[in-house]
C-alpha cells in the first residue's frame, strides 16, 4: 500500500508563515525519528533470518508470508470506494492486536519490518498560494525557507535511519524495530509525516505472522486455524481464507 511523501498545502501567505515557523521549531533528533516511541531500534537482524527460507514464490501469498502455518487469511483494506489510507490501516491493526496478543506467548516481544522505499529521506513541502493579495517576493521567500527546512529534515532523517538495523528479503529491503504487539498501531514515519504501519510483523515465538506489501491493498495473516477463524468472525473488516500458493492477483479478487 503506497503512501504520500509529504503534503501539498494550498494556503494563504500568513498561514504559510505560521506553518513554517512551527516546522522550524521542531526538535529533530535520532531518538524521536526512529519510527516513534512505541518501538525500539535495539534489535538484532537475526530475528528475521528465519523468514526468507520459509517464503514461497514472489507474487504469491507465500512470497509475502512464510509457509508452514495451519491457515492463511486475507484481511482487506479496501472499501467500496477506495483504500482506507495509513490511518485506516493503523485502526485495523489496533483492532487486530487483541486476538494476536492472545495467540502468542511473547506479546511484549514482537518485531516489525518497514519497507525502506517509502521516501522517508526525500520528503518535500509544496505551497500553493491563492488570493488577490499574494506577495510574489514573500511567496518565493517562504518556498526557499521550506526547501532549506526540507533539506535539513531529510538530512536528520537519513542520519537517524542509519542507526536502524536492516535486513533483506527477495525484492525488498526492510528496517526492523521491536516492541509489544500493540505497537503495530503506533509506529510513525521518521519524517513526522504521519503513521507508518509495518509491512511485516511477528512475535518472537513465531506463532503467527502478518504480512503486506507496498503493492497490495490488503495483508495476510498466517497462524493457527483457531486464530484465523477467530479473526474472520470477530474482526470488523472484510476477511477470507486463502491458499498459501495463490497468486496475489487471485487472492485479491473479491468475486
Amino acid at each position: 500500500m503506497r503512501n504520500a511523501q509529504m503534503p501539498f498545502l494550498r494556503i494563504d501567505a500568513a498561514t504559510a508563515e505560521r506553518n513554517f515557523a512551527a516546522a522550524a521549531s521542531r526538535s529533530w533528533n535520532a531518538a524521536s525519528m526512529a519510527f516513534g516511541d512505541a518501538v525500539t531500534t535495539n534489535t538484532r537482524t537475526a530475528e528475521a533470518d528465519w523468514i526468507a527460507p520459509a517464503l514461497g514464490t514472489f507474487g504469491t501469498v507465500g512470497g509475502v508470508v512464510p509457509g508452514g502455518y495451519e491457515s492463511y487469511l486475507l484481511i482487506d483494506f479496501r472499501t467500496e470506494r477506495d483504500g482506507i489510507g495509513w490511518e485506516g490501516v493503523q485502526l485495523l491493526f489496533a483492532e487486530l492486536a487483541a486476538p494476536l496478543i492472545e495467540a502468542t506467548s511473547t506479546p511484549e516481544d514482537c518485531f516489525f519490518a518497514i519497507w525502506e522505499g517509502y521516501g522517508f529521506t526525500s520528503g518535500t513541502t509544496a505551497y500553493a498560494f491563492y488570493g488577490d493579495s499574494v506577495d510574489r517576493e514573500e511567496m518565493e521567500r517562504l518556498r526557499r525557507e521550506a526547501r532549506l527546512d526540507d533539506a535539513e529534515r531529510n538530512r536528520q532523517v537519513t542520519a537517524a535511519l542509519s542507526l536502524v538495523p536492516t535486513f533483506e528479503l527477495p525484492h525488498r529491503r526492510y528496517y526492523i524495530v521491536a516492541g509489544a504487539v500493540e505497537a503495530a498501531a503506533r509506529i510513525t514515519r521518521p519524517d513526522h509525516a504521519g503513521p507508518q504501519p509495518p509491512d511485516l510483523w511477528w512475535p518472537k515465538d513465531h506463532r503467527w505472522f502478518v504480512g503486506g506489501d507496498t503493492d497490495l491493498d490488503w495483508c495476510y495473516l498466517a497462524g493457527s486455524r483457531q486464530l484465523t477463524d477467530s479473526v474472520h468472525v470477530g474482526l470488523g473488516w472484510p476477511t477470507r481464507t486463502i491458499a498459501w500458493e495463490a497468486t496475489n492477483l487471485d487472492a485479491g479478487l473479491t468475486t
